[in-house]
């Protein structure tokens, strides 16, 4: 065969092949995706709670003598609340504060003595066996009245104990006693308690946050907080911290929020609705809602990429029905997504594309 004519069956072979791959290119529709601004808005329940709380117990054992409050009452941090007969304390206090004199007396005169015999052996008139051993004895003897301060000091916090008193300022929230009730010090179980205190100024507004809103709070993020009982008003919360933390059985993380409540009206234990409205979280975009595909418990959508199909895994979020949220670092307001892919298109299937406007 010469030249020209193979020439010419080669050139024939590559014009079919051509030809063969343009008919297997199929014509695609796309659209760019549209970067969202709409905020999400979330709705959860939560509770209030005390800022504050705690069960107030007593370390003196006795009889109650006074109550000075009852439930309801609100007190001052360092008040009086309640003041306990502690007999044996009283006179261990009394007999310490004499052991205790009686421990100075010796001391000084041991000192007194221990002085004198120094003084008389620079004299040469006691040995330096004596005056060491009158000199010991002083020593001795201050050891002893350091020991009975001590000692008394210690007395003396015990009773003192028998004055309860508020750690903080709070509203008595519960009591568990009686004026003449004996009550036990260090009791080695929960239920000796006299009172439980509770701080109301501001409250915690407790919350269960899914992970697609826990994932997005951040330090002084504002949150709209109403209650079915107090119709008309809104309290604004703003968030303290988070557990950092998922429960692994309900898949929730838990967010404190503080309200003001200085007038005292929002109780503690109050359940409520917060409203979040937040800006949607980076990479998330609107597309048509027949851009996405469901496959194996994936979602994706296919975009074009060199005249190829290529898959992207995003993560869907609200549907209108026409259109839907996703959110993927991999898209950008540039990248053609397919409207409606064919289920039998493949990655790296070349493509003919035409665009579409934006999604709206």
């Amino acid at each position: 065969m010469n030249a020209p004519v193979s020439s010419l069956i080669l050139l024939g072979l590559l014009a079919a092949t051509a030809a063969l791959h343009a008919a297997d290119k199929v014509t695609v529709r796309t659209v760019c995706p549209v970067i969202s601004t709409a905020p999400t808005r979330f709705e959860l329940p939560g509770r209030t709670e005390p800022l504050e709380a705690a069960s107030i117990f007593t370390r003196a054992t006795g009889i109650v003598r006074e109550r000075k409050f009852d439930i309801g009452d609100h007190v001052k941090a360092g008040e009086e609340l309640a003041v306990i007969d502690v007999p044996d304390v009283d006179r261990a206090v009394e007999a310490a504060r004499a052991t205790v004199d009686q421990a100075s007396a010796r001391a000084k005169t041991a000192r007194q003595v221990g002085n004198r015999a120094a003084a008389l052996l620079t004299a040469h008139a006691v040995s330096k066996e004596e005056s060491e051993t009158r000199l010991s004895v002083a020593d001795e003897s201050e050891a002893a009245l350091q020991v009975a301060k001590a000692e008394l000091a210690r007395l003396e916090v015990l009773q003192q104990f028998a004055t309860v008193r508020a750690p903080f300022d709070g509203t008595i929230a519960a009591r568990n006693f009686d004026r003449g009730d004996r009550m036990r010090g260090d009791s080695a179980t929960s239920e000796g308690w006299l009172y439980k205190l509770v701080r109301l100024d501001a409250l915690r507004f407790v919350i269960n946050a899914t992970p697609d809103l826990a994932l997005r709070l951040a330090t002084e993020t504002a949150v709209k907080v109403r209650f079915t009982e107090l119709p008309g008003r809104v309290f604004t919360a703003k968030l303290a911290r988070t557990s950092r933390t998922f429960d692994t059985t309900s898949g929730t993380m838990r967010a404190e929020f503080l309200i003001a409540n200085e007038d005292l009206s929002l109780p503690a234990g109050l359940t409520g609705l917060a409203v979040f409205s937040l800006p949607p979280t980076p990479g998330t975009f609107s597309v048509p809602a027949n851009t996405l595909i469901l496959r194996q418990g994936n979602a994706l959508v296919a975009v074009v990429r060199d005249g190829k199909v290529s898959y992207v895994e995003v993560l869907p979020g609200k549907n209108s029905g026409v259109t839907i949220e996703i959110t993927s670092a991999a898209l950008t307001p540039e990248t053609p997504v397919i409207v409606n892919p064919n289920a039998q298109m493949r990655a790296g299937d070349p493509v003919e594309v035409i665009a579409s406007p934006p999604a709206k």
